[in-house]
C-alpha cells in the first residue's frame, strides 16, 4: 500500500553497483555516488521523510546498436530508486531522455512531495516544470557541479537554456562550491555542503613512522586538476623515501602512464587507471597524503569544490592543497597549503614529509561536515525554505 506521507523526490541520474549489475553492460562510472549517498542520507534523517530517487538510464560505453531499456526498480544508498525507459539510441538518445523522463516524473509525484534537482539539467527542469504546473511542487536544487559554465561547446546549447528556465522554480539550493549561489537571486535560501567527513575509525591520522611516504592523487587527469604540476614535481623529489599512487582517468592519462613506466620512477609511481569502490578504499587507507591540485587559474575552480578532499579526511589521510576553489575558506587550517602552484612549491611541501615522519597534531576539527551535523543544518534549511514538509 502507498504511503501518503509526503516524500523528498530526487530527480537525480545518481547509481551505484547495484545498478550496474542490473544493467548487465558497461556504463560510465558515477564519480558523485559517495557524496550523493551521504548527502542523501543527510537529507532523510533532516527530513525525517522517505526519500524516493527517480532516474534515467546512463548510456552504453560499449553497445553502438539502439537498444530499448526498460523501466527497472532498484536501490540506492538503501533508498528506492526507479529508471525510467529510454531508447539508448545514438543521436536521439537525449531529446527522447526528455519525453520518458518527464512522464516518470508525472507517473510518481504527488501533491504535496518536495523535488530536488540535480543541477540545472534540462531533463530535470522540464520534468520539474511539468510537476510545478501539475502538482504544485517546491523545487529545490542541489548544486554540486557548475562547470558547464565553463564549457564552450555544444553541452552549452543545453546547459544555458536549463539555467535560464529552472531559476524561476528554485526555492533553495543546497550548493557545493561557495560562488555558485552567485548565480541565483540572493533572495534564494542557500546552504553549504561541499562534502562529508566521515570520522576514520582505527586509524591513526598522525605519521609515526619512518616507511616510505605513501602519497595519492585520486581523479580527473587533466590540466585543470593540476595533474601536470604533478608530473612536473616527480623529478624534483628525492631519490627515496616516497611512493606516488596516481587512479583516475582524463586526457593526461597517457603522459601519467609514461612517466609510471620510466625506468627512474617506475618503482615509485603506480598508476593505477580507474577503480572500483572497494579497490579505491584500500588504496585510500594504505596511503599517507592526499594531494589536490586544482589550478587557481581554471575557471572550473570558480565553479566546483574538490570533494576528493573529504574522501582524503575520511581515510584519516594529511592533505596536501591548492587554494582553488576557495578550500582555504572553507576548510580553514584541515590542509597543508601549497604557497605558488608551482612543481618547486609541491616538491618542497611533498619532500617535508618524506620519509615518513613524526609529525604533531592529527586532523583539523571537521565535525561540522559529518553527516549528523549536515543533517542539523540541512532540519533549519528546510524550516526556513519548506516548514510545513517537516
Amino acid at each position: 500500500m502507498r504511503s501518503t506521507k509526503p516524500k523528498l523526490i530526487l530527480l537525480s541520474n545518481v547509481y551505484d553497483i547495484n545498478y550496474v549489475n542490473l544493467r548487465g553492460e558497461t556504463v560510465p562510472p558515477c564519480l558523485s555516488s559517495p557524496k550523493r549517498r551521504d548527502l542523501f542520507q543527510s537529507l532523510h534523517l533532516a527530513t525525517n521523510r522517505d526519500l524516493l530517487i527517480l532516474s534515467c538510464p546512463p548510456k552504453s560505453l560499449t553497445r553502438r546498436l539502439p537498444k530499448w531499456l526498460p523501466a527497472v526498480s532498484t536501490s540506492f544508498a538503501g533508498f528506492s530508486q526507479l529508471f525510467c525507459s529510454n531508447l539508448d539510441a545514438p543521436k536521439i538518445r537525449i531529446p527522447c531522455s526528455w519525453f520518458f523522463y518527464a512522464l516518470h516524473a508525472l507517473r510518481h509525484v504527488r501533491r504535496g512531495d518536495v523535488l530536488m534537482i540535480d543541477n540545472f539539467e534540462l531533463i530535470y527542469v522540464i520534468a520539474a516544470w511539468l510537476c510545478r504546473i501539475v502538482y504544485g511542487s517546491s523545487i529545490l536544487l542541489d548544486y554540486e557541479d557548475g562547470k558547464h559554465f565553463t564549457d564552450h561547446g555544444w553541452s552549452r546549447c543545453l546547459s544555458a537554456p536549463a539555467e535560464f528556465l529552472g531559476k524561476p522554480l528554485i526555492q533553495g539550493a543546497i550548493l557545493a562550491h561557495p560562488s555558485l549561489g552567485d548565480r541565483l537571486s540572493p533572495r534564494i535560501p542557500r546552504i553549504l555542503v561541499p562534502g562529508f567527513y566521515i570520522p576514520p575509525q582505527d586509524r591513526q591520522s598522525l605519521i609515526t613512522t619512518n616507511a616510505d611516504t605513501r602519497f595519492i592523487y585520486a581523479g580527473s587527469l587533466d590540466v585543470p586538476r593540476g595533474v601536470d604540476l604533478l608530473l612536473d614535481t616527480i623529478p624534483l623529489l628525492p631519490e627515496t623515501g616516497w611512493r606516488l599512487d596516481i587512479t583516475g582517468s582524463g586526457l593526461l592519462d597517457p603522459r601519467v602512464r609514461l612517466i609510471a613506466t620510466h625506468p627512474n620512477f617506475k618503482r615509485r609511481v603506480l598508476f593505477h587507471s580507474v577503480l572500483d569502490a572497494e579497490a579505491h578504499s584500500c588504496l585510500l587507507a594504505e596511503s599517507n597524503v592526499g594531494l589536490n591540485l586544482q589550478r587557481s587559474s581554471n575557471p572550473i575552480s570558480q565553479v566546483t569544490f574538490p570533494s576528493k578532499l573529504f574522501s582524503y579526511f575520511s581515510a584519516g589521510l594529511l592533505v596536501i592543497s591548492s587554494r582553488a576553489s576557495e578550500v582555504e575558506a572553507t576548510l580553514g587550517k584541515a590542509c597543508l597549503y601549497l604557497p605558488q602552484e608551482t612543481p618547486e612549491a609541491l616538491a618542497a611541501l611533498m619532500s617535508s614529509l618524506t620519509p615518513n615522519k613524526a609529525r604533531v597534531g592529527g586532523l583539523p576539527e571537521l565535525e561540522r561536515f559529518t553527516i549528523s551535523s549536515t543533517s542539523n543544518r540541512l532540519r533549519s534549511f528546510f524550516q526556513q525554505v519548506v516548514p510545513s514538509f517537516l
